[in-house]
């Protein structure tokens, strides 16, 4: 991403040089560091290390932030730094941000950004495949699949003293339905091309809400697959359109993180959506749904296009 945005700016005839900054981690195995860039007068403690990166303008050392994560973190902790301009954020939850940053972020500096696959070159390389395993897939299995973390470690928790899992969804999933879903914690993840291969063979694929950089559903959509998701709430530069580029899903209350506050009820929403659209009548929505998803990647989140999507974004002559 970041030397995509260099190609587009330096088409505009801009000079730019990409500088990797090392990050000092004060305790082992923490996953904050300590950031120090004395060129645009930075050192701040407890900054997220993955998902994010700056762009700076070198003569007047103003900079923006272009954070992909869906915590605020980064953000809030530069907010009221003297030369912060704005953040492009990837995943933007209103109410996330005013929550974990008690209140205190200059929200009108928040732009809403787009958000990649996390291996991009790996989906688009994979895509023919993929199909190709999807085309000729005698009967695709119409069992709800997803595969990821749901370990008892796993907590989330809204900054009172109630904690819950994550993805408790897949433990009511699994032991209310199992014969309509396919699965699984940890203990069943798969190495990354299985994992895509698998998926294709299923009619639909579940997202789930995890930390801020699971993007497995922005994958998927690269791949071509269709997606079963909670109404998305994230606000993005190109907006998700519900059942029209992912199967909606409207898992009652939330909580800031995006899970379902209620699992039993969201498993039970879960599996009456999947329940209609894998339907001989509903089949052709699901490959529309996919196709769409796919479009959209492609036209506002590839690599190749993301610096001109970004470019119009960043205001530039103004900071």
């Amino acid at each position: 991403m970041m030397h995509s945005i260099s190609e587009a700016l330096r088409d505009q005839n801009h000079s730019v040089e990409i500088q990797y900054v090392q990050l000092s981690y004060p305790v082992e195995g923490v996953f904050s560091a300590n950031l120090t860039i004395p060129e645009l007068e930075i050192d701040i403690s407890e900054v997220p290390s993955t998902l994010w990166f700056i762009i700076a303008n070198a003569d007047t050392k103003k900079f923006v932030i272009v954070d992909l994560q869906d915590s605020p973190v980064i953000t809030y902790r530069l907010d009221t730094h003297k030369n912060f301009v704005f953040s492009l954020v990837g995943q933007f939850s209103l109410e996330r941000y005013k929550i974990e940053s008690g209140g205190c972020i200059d929200r009108t500096k928040l732009v809403p950004y787009v958000y990649t696959a996390y291996y991009p070159l790996l989906t688009e390389s994979l895509r023919e495949e993929i199909q190709d395993i999807r085309r000729s897939t005698e009967k695709l299995d119409d069992r709800i699949f997803f595969y990821g973390n749901n370990r008892d470690t796993y907590i989330h928790s809204d900054g009172d003293s109630n904690t819950q899992k994550i993805r408790e969804v897949i433990s009511v999933l699994e032991e209310k339905y199992p014969n309509e879903s396919c699965v699984g914690s940890w203990e069943t993840k798969l190495p990354l091309e299985e994992f895509f291969k698998k998926a294709a063979t299923h009619t639909i694929n579940l997202g789930l809400p995890g930390h801020q950089w699971c993007s497995r559903e922005h994958e998927l959509w690269t791949l071509g697959l269709p997606v079963m998701l909670y109404e998305h709430t994230h606000r993005m530069a190109v907006d998700l359109i519900p059942n029209y580029h992912y199967i909606a899903v409207a898992a009652g209350r939330r909580l800031t993180i995006g899970m379902a506050k209620d699992p039993e009820l969201a498993a039970d929403e879960i599996v009456k959506v999947h329940r209609e659209w894998i339907k001989p009548e509903n089949r052709w929505r699901v490959n529309f749904v996919a196709n769409n998803g796919k479009e959209r990647m492609d036209n506002y989140a590839s690599p190749k296009i993301i610096g001109k999507i970004t470019l119009p974004l960043l205001a530039l002559g103004h900071w």
